[in-house]
Parts: C-alpha cells; structure tokens; sequence
C-alpha cells in the first residue's frame, strides 16, 4: 500500500471518517498514475468509470459548450478528488479535467471500488456526506455568478482558495488570469486590470506562483 495513498484519502470528506482498517483496504485496491502538463485526464461526455484523488500537482475541471468557450469549475491541488459520481452511476462524465503541470493521482476503477463496497457495508454515509457538501459548494458558486459583479465573483474565488498562513492568506498554486476569468464568467483583462489595482493597494502580493492576501479585501470596487 503506498502511503501517500492512505494519507490523501482520509483528507477527503467522503472517505476521513472510515475506521483505519476501511481506508486501508481502500488505499489498497488504488493504482497511482503520473500525467505530465496539459494533459487531458478525463473528457466531458467520456463513459469512463473510475475515481480520481490528487496526490501533487495541479488540475482545472471546467465544460464547455460546442464552440469551445469554457468555465472553469475548481483548480485543485493535493488532497482533492474528481470523477466520484462515475462510482455510483452509469452517465457519461460531466466534466473535463485538464492538468495544470504534471500531476500524481491515486486511482480507483468502478470495479474495484464496488469490491471494496461490499466489505464495507457502512461506507455509503460517509459518501453521502461528502456529495451534499460538494453540491452545497457548487450552489453556492451558482449564487456567486449569478448576483455578484466581476470585482465580487473574483474576491470571494480567491477568499475561498486561500490558506491561513498566520497574518496573512496564501494560495500557493494560483491560477493564471485567464483561469480565474473562467472561473468567474469574465474577460481576462478584466481580472488584470482587478488585480493591477489590489496589488496597487498593497492589499495582494503575487510572489512566483504565490498570491499573498496581506490585508482584508475591499468589499467592492
């Protein structure tokens, strides 16, 4: 059983609350698999059927409609997972994700996770759990595009991406513009021109691929 494995998956709201022996058992029925920088991992409309959990690196989930125009749902890093509903129905995958730099992911067919199910009969709550706050999440986004304005969408994308880091706030794996524009329904030189003004006001510093919120932000703009 790799470690690491074990060590991300009790990270994940589905899974932290197994007793040890269920997550270990888990752990061991998951292949690791590296994916270089750009990287199509999972395509939207794809039949694929497995569960994908990040064990370093960088991932963006988006859709996209017929003429190519994208939104970005989430990038996620370490400790995140994707692909979850393909465990427990037969549609085809909602969502396209892309890797953002090369990436390690831990990965469980549909097959050997319905194995492990059945030796573990009380899994399912915990599962359950996980699914209702991660459509919270996405109500929540939802709400967000639809009665906030550019400035607020993207304060509140970057509110929620960011780590304590004692007086201040890190996101240490940011997003490019572009990224971050898709993920709030805007233009790219609009999230520019946001962010030229925030680092004017000293409120952020952008260090490499570190965004430092060094001061609470304004609440408009």
């Amino acid at each position: 059983m790799d470690t690491a494995v074990y060590e991300v998956l009790g990270k994940i709201p589905i899974f932290s609350q197994l007793p040890d022996d269920a997550r270990r058992s888990l752990a061991s029925h998951a292949t690791v698999k590296t994916y270089p920088k750009n990287a199509i991992v999972i395509n939207e409309g794809d039949d694929t059927a497995s569960f994908h959990f990040i064990l370093s690196g960088t991932v963006r989930v988006y859709v996209s409609d017929e003429h190519g125009k994208e939104l970005t749902l989430s990038v996620d890093g370490r400790g995140k997972y994707f692909g979850e509903l393909a465990l427990l129905d037969d549609a085809p995958r909602s969502a396209s994700v892309i890797t953002c730099e090369k990436a390690v992911c831990g990965v469980i067919s549909k097959a050997e996770f319905k194995a492990w199910l059945n030796n573990n009969p009380n899994a399912p709550f915990g599962i359950i759990k996980g699914l209702v706050s991660k459509v919270r999440i996405l109500t929540d986004k939802v709400r967000t595009l639809a009665l906030s304005d550019v400035y607020g969408r993207l304060i509140i994308e970057i509110q929620n991406m960011a780590e304590d880091a004692g007086e201040t706030k890190i996101i240490h794996n940011r997003p490019t513009q572009q990224d971050l524009a898709n993920m709030i329904g805007a233009s790219r030189e609009m999230v520019s021109k946001i962010f030229k003004e925030l680092i004017k006001g000293k409120y952020i510093t952008l260090d490499g691929k570190k965004l430092i919120i060094n001061k609470k932000l304004p609440s408009s703009w």
